[in-house]
This record gives structure tokens, sequence and C-alpha cells, in this order.
């Protein structure tokens, strides 16, 4: 498979939470199991939660916990510094468990990562909300789960919160509006309009990334945060943008410039709105759209016009959807 390129520069994504793992190998472990135990930071968010159970140790470790109050900004490449920080707090708090229950024994190397939580955090751009932009990506995306809440005052309206994916024993896609996140855990202060695209690495995912050195070391390092990021970066652009997103797009556009054709004289443009609104992703489309149609019909291009007079009519078209895909983009380096 092709390196990705990284720009380090621009690199926004990092590690959230990992999974981890390891088998008790002593005698009679399979029957094992010990009180779960939680290593909490000063604003009482997980840093470590760790149990026991038919000998298998199983722990979830919220690196970003270790360094910040919150997880709304990953642990990036620019958080490489506090590393051993990081590292020292996880395994130490691993070792003690295994001390206290076991009199035990520890290393680093017996820990397997099983999975691992990738995401870029950020507002929403142009105008669009996270429920707009989850609504692009739950209509492009195959099989999804799609979260949604009532929108206050209007209660019989609704806004999406989350959608969630899977490509088996691949990874796991989750999208969701940070900002409401945070105001359901009590955290007020969260920037407004904040939409996290979190995949989470498992099974062929990360033995095409680590092989068989998935070892807490291997992964919580230097090199491991870098090969997360490309591979975060490889599966967006090539996954979601090209695979999934482009051709939902193309589907849109070849679907309204049809009702545009088809549509009684003189009301195109509103008998299309009104019957493919869902399909009008963002204004962007709808210009497009409209270019072609004008361009099509030999008539001077009345787009611009056109958009502006159904933006002051205050239908609700979603402005910005795209142009926030773009910035995740750059934003993956």
């Amino acid at each position: 498979m092709e390196k990705v390129r990284l720009n380090k520069k621009k690199c926004q994504q990092g590690l959230d939470g990992m999974n981890l793992e390891l088998a008790l190998g002593l005698e009679d472990m399979e029957y094992c199991s010990l009180p779960p135990e939680e290593l909490r930071n000063d604003a009482g968010n997980t840093i470590v939660r760790i149990e026991c159970i038919g000998g298998r140790l199983r722990a979830y470790a919220n690196v970003v916990h270790c360094i910040r109050s919150d997880n709304v900004k990953p642990f990036g490449i620019v958080d490489m510094i506090k590393l051993e920080q990081v590292r020292g707090q996880v395994t130490d708090f691993i070792r003690e468990y295994l001390q206290k229950h076991l009199e035990g024994w520890y290393s680093e190397e017996m820990m397997t990562v099983r999975g691992v939580e990738v995401n870029v955090t950020m507002p929403c751009v142009g105008g669009a909300t996270p429920s707009e932009v989850i609504s692009l990506l739950d209509l492009a995306l195959d099989k999804t789960v799609l979260f949604r809440k009532q929108k206050l005052p209007l209660k019989y309206e609704k806004v999406n919160t989350g959608c969630l994916f899977a490509k088996p024993k691949e990874y796991r896609l989750k999208i969701y509006d940070k900002t409401y996140e945070q105001h359901q855990k009590g955290n007020p202060l969260a920037e407004k309009n904040l939409l996290r695209i979190e995949i989470v690495f498992i099974g062929r995912s990360l033995r095409r990334m680590f092989g068989n050195r998935r070892g807490l070391s291997d992964v919580l390092s230097v090199q491991g945060i870098e090969t997360m990021c490309r591979e975060y970066k490889r599966v967006f652009e090539q996954d979601i943008v090209n695979k999934t997103i482009k051709p939902c797009l193309n589907y849109c556009v070849k679907e309204l410039l049809k009702s545009l054709q088809s549509a009684e004289t003189g009301r195109e443009i509103s008998e299309t709105i009104t019957k493919h609104k869902e399909r009008i992703l963002d204004t962007e489309i709808l210009r497009k759209v409209l270019k072609r149609w004008y361009r099509i019909r030999g008539e001077e291009d009345k787009s611009k016009q056109a958009i502006n007079y159904y933006r002051q009519k205050g239908i609700g078209l979603p402005e910005g959807v795209l142009q926030s895909i773009r910035a995740f983009h750059d934003a993956a380096g």
C-alpha cells in the first residue's frame, strides 16, 4: 500500500482513547475475575478504567485526560513532548492494579492494543451546523445508525446529533456533535458547532499499521501516533471522500438536474426544491445544478440570483456543509 504523505504542520487529528487487553497466563486464571477500578483526572474524567473477567485483563485508557481536563481536543503530534508522562500514568495504574490483586508482574509489552480512537474535532464552517454535516454523511454512507433529538423550542422538529458506520474488521466511524455531547456532560463552555469525525481502528487496520507489534509502547509512541494520523488521513480521503461522498454528490446533482428538466415550465426551481430538498445537501450543489441547467437551455447564468432569492425566503437550505468537509480534509494533513 502506498504510504500516505502527512503534512505535520496542518495535521490536527490525534488519539483519544485506546482499548487494551492482557491474558493472564497463570494456572486457573480463566476463572479469575477482579473488581473494576478507575483512575480519574482532577476534572473527574476517566484516564484509565480496568477490570479482569475470566482471566483477561481489559483496560480503556483515554490518553487526552492525562494532560487535559476534557477530551475536546485529541492527543496529537503537537503533544508528543508529553508522551512519557501519558504512558507512565497508564502503565503505573495497570501495574499497581496487578500488584494489589495478584502480587503480580507487569510489562508494557504484555498489553495488546485492541482498538484506537483517532479523530479530528473542529467547528463547522461557512454557516453549517453539525446536524447538516451529519445528514450528508448519513446519506452517503451505507447501513448507518442515526441519532437525533428534538430541536427546542420547536418540539416536533429534530436535529441530528450523531451517526455510526462500521467497516467490519477494519474500523468504526463515529460522527457526532461534540458541543452537544459536552453540554450533556456538564461543560457549558464548549465551543459552539463542534463536530467530531472519529475513526476507531480495529483488527486488520491495526495489523496493517503495526503488524504483530501492538504493545502499549509500540502504539503510544512518536512513530505510533504518526502512523495512526496517516491511516486516518488515508481512510478519510479514500473511503469517506472519494468512495462515499463524491458518488453521493454526483447522484444528487444528476437527480436535481433531471427534476429541473421535467418540472412544469416557469416553476422548475421551486418544484425541484420542494420535491427534492433532502438532496440539496448544500446550496453549493444547487448552484452547480442551476449553472448546468441554464447552460443546457442556452440562457444567461442566473444561479447566483436564484440562490439569493431562496436564501432570503429562509427555507433552510444548508450552507457551508461541503466547505466543512473540505476543512476536515485539510485538517487531516
